[in-house]
Parts: C-alpha cells; sequence; structure tokens
C-alpha cells in the first residue's frame, strides 16, 4: 500500500518484503535485512500482547567514543527500572542502532516503543530518559511520537517507514569486530514493579 510522506508531500512505494508482504521503507540508503526484519519482529510481538502503541525517537550522543555498548545497555537498565516505578507493570520494548561516521564517537539511534494504555503522555518518558542518559548529548529528532492502535495500518506504515532509517547500512560498521551494530529488548518485554528493586 502506497503511502503519502506529509513532510515532502510525495507518494512512497512499497519497496521492501517482509513475510510475504511489501512494506514502504527509505529509499534514500540500503537497508540491512537484519536490523529491518528485527524491527518488524519486535512491532509485530508488541502488537500481538498490546493493542497500543506509542513509540519514542530518541538520539544518544557520547562525548568520547567507546569500544563496546554498554553504556548504551545500562541507559535501557536504568530506564527500564524508572519506568517500572513511575507505571508499576509495563509492557515496554526497544530498538538501537549504533552508529559512526566522520565524528570521533559513536551515536546511538533508538525507539521507545510503550504500552500505550498506561502511558497517555509520551513527554514524561522523555524527560526520564533524558535525566539518565549521562554519556553526553539527549536529543529528540523532528516527531518523535507517535501514538498508534493496532487496527491502524496507516499509521502503522508510517512507523515503519520512520523506523527504517534505523536499518539504514550507511555509517554503520564502523566498530570493534565482536561489538554489535543494533540491539533490541530479546526479553518480551514484560515487567513488574518488583523488578524495579
Amino acid at each position: 500500500m502506497p503511502i503519502v510522506d506529509n513532510s515532502y508531500q510525495r507518494t512512497l512505494i512499497p519497496n521492501y518484503f517482509y513475510q510475504g508482504r511489501l512494506w514502504t521503507v527509505i529509499s534514500k540508503y540500503q537497508i540491512r535485512k537484519d536490523i529491518m526484519d528485527s524491527i518488524f519482529t519486535v512491532l509485530r510481538e508488541f502488537f500481538e500482547r498490546r493493542s497500543k502503541l506509542i513509540a519514542i525517537r530518541i538520539e544518544l550522543h557520547l562525548k568520547q567514543w567507546t569500544e563496546n555498548n554498554s553504556c548504551v545497555r545500562e541507559f535501557f537498565a536504568k530506564l527500564r527500572r524508572q519506568l517500572l516505578k513511575q507505571y508499576g507493570n509495563i509492557y515496554y520494548r526497544y530498538i538501537w542502532v549504533r552508529e559512526q561516521d566522520q565524528a570521533k564517537a559513536q551515536h546511538y539511534h533508538a525507539v521507545l516503543l510503550v504500552d500505550g494504555q498506561f502511558v497517555k503522555h509520551p513527554s514524561i518518558i522523555e524527560k526520564i530518559a533524558r535525566s539518565i542518559w549521562v554519556y553526553g548529548y539527549f536529543c529528540l529528532p523532528p516527531r518523535p511520537f507517535y501514538h498508534i492502535h493496532r487496527d491502524q495500518i496507516g499509521r502503522f506504515c508510517a512507523l515503519v517507514y520512520r523506523l527504517s532509517y534505523l536499518a539504514k547500512a550507511e555509517t554503520k560498521g564502523n566498530r570493534p569486530k565482536k561489538v554489535r551494530d543494533y540491539g533490541f529488548d530479546a526479553t518480551g518485554g514484560i515487567y513488574t514493579r518488583y523488578e524495579a528493586t
């Protein structure tokens, strides 16, 4: 199904095949299939468990280069604890990618996916996330919030298109050999208040 990208007023043609269907993804860059398929998997699993999703796109910049991704893993562990304190039992997932081009340090593009039944105002989560990122600069890209019900296919397609930027091959691979270019919450995303202690 073609979608209209209102920021550029153009119709986008489906160009990525996933599980028997064509999807529209960003065409300016080569897309890494492993990352794009992981994005689809996380989104599918989310909507299998919850009917409403709030997605928050964030950017995490570092002051200095690191040889591993421990800073982003620590960030998401702290975020999980803070979300549990704020909301109690919550279902949430995340996806991050590591990139580095000409800059001295890598940066991370990420998306937080939270249960729209629990979270009504994504700005609260943005403030929590901003307060715990201590490794450098935290920012939001333009139009960072998405509110989607599982039946809203147009909004879902727009989110897939937006997240396909995370799967671009360009600027990935500038890292030590055994360090990953991307990661996601593989635990299934169900957390209880007792895990916050």
